[in-house]
């Protein structure tokens, strides 16, 4: 393993944590604030989404651009770029005098999130080897997707005492914690690996990397798993408000026992692995989220509990993917460690996005809805997974 000497090991997972954490948070955070938000500026929600929207987009663009760089000048200088656009382009957001000017500092706030995610995954690559690797990313996963499940919670609780205007301060103060560690950062890629040819030729190395056929059709597999996460995201207020007549506390505590369970799956991957290997215990995980998916069809409208039991198997299960499937991708490239992380978080955030406008369809029944969202996802990505297995491609690591 690579040693830094300012950086204790939970010094550096806190960082990873942090750069991975901040983007998502920062469009989560900012959910509950947006329907107050047309009255202020005197436009309409069409408008006002393209904040989201915006944000959503240039972070895919962030994650493309800046990981391949960091493969040519390192990843300690843009993970400060990185963090300092961030900050000050939240700031700015904060003072936004207009819906216009709110947009444009949340398309640069969004590009730089998207470096800092790309940024946080090469970490983990550079810093950890083996069984670290794995235990850090059971970390570093557990809270990523804690972040933006309890953001919404967090953004109605400053809401409750202050304006839109505090979750961007909220958003900026998350990410100036990961200053001082980022500070005392020992560069972790040396120059004799870095890209030595220009900046046009660090991009085309996404390319080089998308042509590696285990990683490329491993990475389409473990995104459309992950898909139907985010239609549960955008949709389950209408399941939890809506449908089963909750109130809004009701539903934050419904909402954070399902995040729960998605901490809990990370924790059970290190016990998993001392009884399955991780070709079997993807299978195994993948398959339980399509009976998930079955089952939220059939019972998952008898009651709020029964439906949070039922979609909880597939955030367990999800739990147990991630982070078995994160170490095998990186496994697959010796090289390019900064554009891998890139197409990873791009790809995921690409096909998570396709999850949301699932949540979009005319759904008569949200609950249904979510469940032929979850069969449909989980089932292809178990079919796509069993025969890239029986492939001849080799996948290191299963």
């Amino acid at each position: 393993m690579k040693q830094t000497k300012q950086l204790s090991k939970p010094a550096l997972i806190a960082l990873i944590v942090l750069l991975s954490m901040a983007p998502p948070l920062a469009t989560d955070l900012f959910l509950p604030a947006v329907p107050s938000m047309p009255e202020f500026f005197g436009t309409t929600a069409s408008v006002v989404n393209f904040a989201l929207v915006g944000f959503f987009f240039f972070m895919a663009v962030g994650m493309l651009v800046i990981g391949p760089m960091s493969d040519k000048f390192g990843r300690k200088p843009l993970i400060m770029i990185s963090l300092g656009v961030f900050i000050v382009f939240a700031c700015l957001c904060a003072m936004a005098p207009n819906i216009y000017m709110l947009i444009a500092s949340r398309v640069v706030q969004g590009f730089a999130g998207g470096g800092m995610v790309a940024l946080g995954t090469a970490l983990v690559k550079d810093c950890f080897e083996g069984k670290t690797r794995e235990r850090a990313l059971v970390v570093v996963m557990a809270i990523g997707v804690l972040a933006p499940m309890l953001a919404p919670v967090l953004g109605a609780f400053i809401l409750s005492f202050a304006s839109w205007r505090g979750t961007f301060i909220g958003m900026a103060v998350v990410a100036v914690f990961a200053v001082p560690f980022a500070l005392r950062l020992v560069e972790p890629l040396v120059p004799e690996d870095r890209i030595s040819e220009g900046v046009v030729h660090s991009l085309g190395r996404l390319i080089v990397v998308g042509k590696n056929k285990a990683f490329i059709l491993l990475l389409l597999i473990v995104a459309l798993h992950g898909a139907p996460f985010m239609t549960y995201i955008s949709a389950v207020s209408y399941v939890y408000i809506d449908f089963f007549n909750l109130s809004a506390v009701q539903y934050s505590l419904f909402f954070a026992a399902n995040a729960a369970l998605s901490a809990v799956g990370a924790f059970l991957v290190e016990p998993i692995q001392k009884i399955w290997s991780k070709r079997q215990a993807l299978l195994v995980c993948i398959a339980l989220t399509v009976i998930s998916g079955v089952l939220i069809i059939v019972v998952g409208r008898i009651s709020p509990w029964v439906f949070l039991a039922t979609f909880g198997l597939n955030t367990l299960g999800g739990g147990v993917v991630r982070p078995i499937a994160t170490v095998v991708l990186l496994d697959q490239q010796e090289k390019d460690t900064g554009s891998a992380s890139a197409l990873i978080n791009f790809i995921i955030t690409v096909l998570g996005s396709g999850g949301m406008l699932l949540a979009m369809a005319p759904w008569t029944d949200y609950v249904v809805g979510i469940g032929i969202a979850v069969f449909a996802c989980c089932g292809i990505a178990l079919l796509g997974l069993v025969v890239l297995l029986r492939s001849r491609i080799e996948i290191k690591g299963l």
